[in-house]
């Protein structure tokens, strides 16, 4: 992750610390240069949320039900890409999964991910 002026960052961090707060776990993804990405999950209420940040203004998240999460075709039930405060306050702001205005239909994923001939999503 490219660095950036610490003050520009006190948002986003604020939003991850927030994550950690309602029960996230971290991963990071390493490269030959370091960390790479910051992979963030929890399993809550029958439903995986989860989101993978590659710098500030760079991160996705999605909604997996528990029981689809982890299978190559899995479509998520909610999906968002932005910041990186931005999705985790999307993210943070869902209704618990299965509850009243809750996402509940599976939706196709939007890809810009390259993929080689004859692999599928």
């Amino acid at each position: 992750m490219k660095p950036t002026h610490p003050d520009a960052d006190t948002e986003h961090l604020a939003a991850i610390r927030r994550s950690k707060a309602a029960g996230f776990g971290f991963l990071h993804l390493h490269d030959h240069a370091g960390v790479a990405a910051i992979h963030a999950e929890r399993r809550h209420a029958g439903a995986v949320d989860t989101y993978t940040v590659r710098a500030p203004g760079e991160a996705i998240g999605a909604r997996y039900r528990a029981e689809d999460y982890g299978h190559p075709s899995a479509h998520p039930l909610w999906q968002a890409t932005g910041t990186v405060a931005d999705v985790i306050h999307q993210l943070l702001d869902l209704p618990p999964h299965g509850s009243p205005g809750a996402p509940n239909r599976t939706q196709r994923s939007r890809s810009e991910l390259w993929l080689p001939e004859g692999a599928q999503p």
